[in-house]
């Protein structure tokens, strides 16, 4: 990254099980300021928030760990395998998140420090970001690795880990709406060839 850059933002997206953690602890590690969507849309849905009073009053107690925390896993259980129970609960969470997220990007794009920011977010298209950005970064594999993948990381059966892959966006939309393409299909090494490649154009 050179110091010499006026300051940036790029969008940072992909599947579930793209790999988006791995190529996010590279920008980090080649001295890049990241910004993670997660920590943000946990933040909406902590106890006594808004997001989590919404979540269950459309989804029950049920969603609710004994402690007062959310249940991600029982909630997950419901809206992976049900696209309408899906869009209930994006349609309460998404506003929240996308406040946070577009305060954080004001405050960068008014700061006066040369840097270059990367924010990862899955949902990049979906929730309508890509104008917020200098350019969008798409991470890819192909449709078969995405599935093993994430059958293993998660250990889930083929049918699951299916129902949480269609319940996105494709590869191959977000491939195509994207500014820039990492190819995460291989071994960590060709990941980290795809890396360098990337950054070289930034």
């Amino acid at each position: 990254m050179s110091s010499s850059q006026m300051s940036k933002i790029y969008g940072l997206t992909g599947g579930i099980a793209a790999g988006k953690s791995t190529v996010l602890a590279m920008f980090k590690d080649h001295g890049f300021i990241i910004f993670d969507a997660d920590s943000f849309a946990r933040e909406v849905v902590i106890p006594n928030s808004v997001g989590l009073k919404q979540i269950v009053a459309q989804f029950g107690q049920q969603v609710l760990n004994e402690d007062g925390t959310l249940n991600r896993a029982k909630l997950g259980s419901i809206v992976f395998s049900d696209h309408n129970e899906l869009a209930k609960l994006n349609h309460i969470t998404r506003p929240l998140i996308k406040e946070k997220i577009l305060e954080t990007i004001t405050l960068i794009k008014r700061s006066t420090s040369k840097t270059i920011a990367i924010f990862e977010i899955q949902l990049l298209f979906e929730g309508g970001y890509e104008d917020y950005f200098d350019g969008v970064i798409s991470i890819y594999e192909r449709p078969e690795v995405q599935l093993a993948r994430l059958m293993k990381r998660n250990n889930l059966s083929e049918k699951v880990a299916l129902e949480r892959i269609n319940s996105q966006m494709s590869m191959d939309e977000k491939k195509s709406r994207a500014d820039f393409v990492i190819d995460n299909s291989g071994d960590l090494q060709q990941l980290e060839r795809e890396f360098k490649k990337l950054i070289s154009q930034l």
